[in-house]
């Protein structure tokens, strides 16, 4: 593939930002998830709606087992903590997210579908929208 996860999510995430947060608020939205299906598309690389299933699933106990009590936090002690802490616990649950996209690409690389590449060429985008139904995003 052209370019890592990470990378791409590094380079297409500050564009996004906004759109992407209040999606977070108002949908629940895994940024992960959405990041991750725009990446598949540009790679044109498709995931059976089974997987999508599996990763949607995933996302939700990861949210709530670790990323949404630690963002929670993290939010309450805002204005807590000197800044130079605060910037210590964004950069932690940074590194939460980064653990999140690497379980999530665990469950992709099992995707028969996945492992088909680049024979598995999708014509156009298919994951974002499948994504976007799945979160009732517009």
């Amino acid at each position: 593939m052209s370019e890592t996860f990470w990378d791409y999510c590094l380079l297409v995430y500050p564009q996004w930002e906004k759109q992407l947060l209040a999606w977070q608020q108002s949908h629940e939205l895994d940024l992960n998830l959405y990041l991750l299906a725009a990446w598949l598309d540009e790679e044109e690389l498709y995931l059976e709606q089974a997987t999508w299933l599996a990763l949607l699933s995933e996302s939700r106990r990861i949210q709530a087992q670790w990323l949404a009590p630690y963002r929670a936090l993290r939010h309450s002690l805002k204005g807590e903590v000197s800044q130079e802490r605060y910037q210590e616990l964004k950069a932690m649950e940074l590194r939460l997210e980064r653990e999140a996209q690497r379980q999530y690409q665990a469950l992709v690389g099992r995707d028969p579908s996945a492992q088909d590449y680049p024979q598995n060429k999708a014509a156009g985008p298919k994951n974002l929208p499948r994504l976007k139904a799945l979160y009732q995003l517009p």
